[in-house]
């Protein structure tokens, strides 16, 4: 999911907009005139269970994926929440915790939980606080290679699906999606890792001390790559067509159910 950038810093924008469906039942849940220590009682369960369900949703719709990666399902930090997850969670537990108040009150909780799940759904389909998305192609840009070969950008684009991770080895969200696209079958994409800024010992040291190996590894010591997409922050996982256009890209960890979401879609 695309970043919000407060100046150069990038915020995830999920939490965020979390947040403010968060706030927004705070604000409704005070029609409910419930007595403080319940009304406390109820809103954390409901957001303990929003964000519970959300997640095992998520899971039941990707199960291969995490039959591959179970220990992925309780990384809370990376992507993977569906809204309906969200708000049966919060359903169930809003039916059970207020069980007993009156219908009409029962009515208005409902109400609450219906307005913020549209809310929180509206806000990730339109990203209305997501800065400009970034360029749509690779620039005509030649890097270097590990080995030393002069690599042309532009050569690369008749691979489909191409996936290009900018990377860097002190990164430890790097890391963990660098290792996840060394476990891809090489049919399945054609994977160009380029390290961002770092000397020739550092990126070829940390591939060859973990036996990881792509079709092109690649260097950008001057990190013109991360300037030219405006990404500050890595690991920058892009997806372009065969035609070279880009098609999606994921900011940050990526997962294993978001890996293979990808490779399923084709274009």
């Amino acid at each position: 999911m695309p970043p919000i950038m407060l100046g150069h810093v990038p915020l995830p924008s999920a939490p965020l907009y979390a947040a403010i469906a968060a706030l927004a039942l705070l604000a409704l849940g005070a029609s409910l005139r419930l007595p403080r220590p319940r009304q406390r009682q109820w809103l954390s369960g409901t957001l303990a269970a929003a964000l519970l369900g959300a997640r095992l949703a998520y899971v039941a719709l990707h199960l291969d994926a995490y039959r591959q990666a179970p220990l992925e399902i309780i990384t809370l930090w990376t992507s993977g929440y569906h809204p309906l997850g969200a708000l049966l969670g919060a359903g169930l537990w809003t039916s059970w915790c207020l069980r007993d108040l009156p219908a009409h009150q029962m009515r208005l909780a409902s109400g609450a939980l219906m307005a913020c799940s549209a809310l929180w759904w509206g806000l990730n389909t339109w990203q209305p606080l997501v800065a400009d998305p970034p360029p749509t192609h690779l620039p005509h840009l030649t890097l270097n290679a590990l080995d030393g070969t002069p690599t042309p950008l532009e050569k690369l684009t008749s691979a489909s699906p191409l996936i290009v991770v900018l990377w860097r080895s002190d990164c430890r969200a790097c890391r963990h999606t660098l290792a996840r696209l060394a476990n891809l079958e090489h049919a399945a994409a054609t994977v160009v890792a380029i390290d961002e800024g770092q000397t020739l010992l550092q990126a070829a040291r940390y591939l060859d001390a973990r036996k990881i190996a792509f079709p092109y590894a690649l260097r950008d010591p001057q990190q013109r790559l991360q300037a030219y997409f405006d990404m500050p922050a890595l690991p920058l996982t892009l997806r372009f067509s065969a035609h070279g256009q880009l098609l999606d890209y994921q900011m940050g960890e990526l997962s294993t159910a978001h890996l293979m979401r990808w490779l399923s879609t084709t274009h």
